[in-house]
């Protein structure tokens, strides 16, 4: 019979395997990896121990369920919250990098247009002397 126990040991493998196969083909970073092998981690401490967590249960005054649900939200907040931070700075970088590159493509259209101004010049210049 499946309980919820085996449920957890078996996404806490299942959530292992998986965050490996994504870092070792590089559609993971590692620094991200960090946060989802603690998930599995835990799943599986859960899956291993399930009296610990029995225990909490008890000492919060909640129901098991109600305790696996609310570990279950934290951690998925969690998760979010620092993927929006992380997105944030990436804005913010993305932003900044747009603006040096809109910055040096000015700088370069005003050497361009300088060097094409001062070969006319000597263009001409060259001609009037013939």
């Amino acid at each position: 019979m499946i309980n919820a126990e085996f449920l957890m040991l078996l996404g806490g493998v299942g959530a292992f395997v998986m965050t490996l196969y994504w870092v070792r083909v590089r559609e993971l970073r590692e620094r991200y990896a960090i946060a989802w092998l603690a998930v599995a981690t835990l799943l599986l401490l859960t899956g291993v121990f399930p009296d610990v967590l029995k225990g909490l249960a008890e000492w919060a005054h909640l129901s098991y369920p109600a305790l696996v649900l609310f570990v279950a939200l934290g951690l998925i907040y969690l998760n979010s919250f620092f993927v929006s931070v992380s997105l944030t700075r990436h804005y913010r970088w993305n932003v900044r990098l747009t603006q040096q590159m809109a910055l040096l493509e000015e700088r370069l259209r005003r050497l361009e247009g300088k060097e094409g101004l001062a070969g006319e010049l000597s263009d001409e210049s060259g001609a009037g002397m013939k």
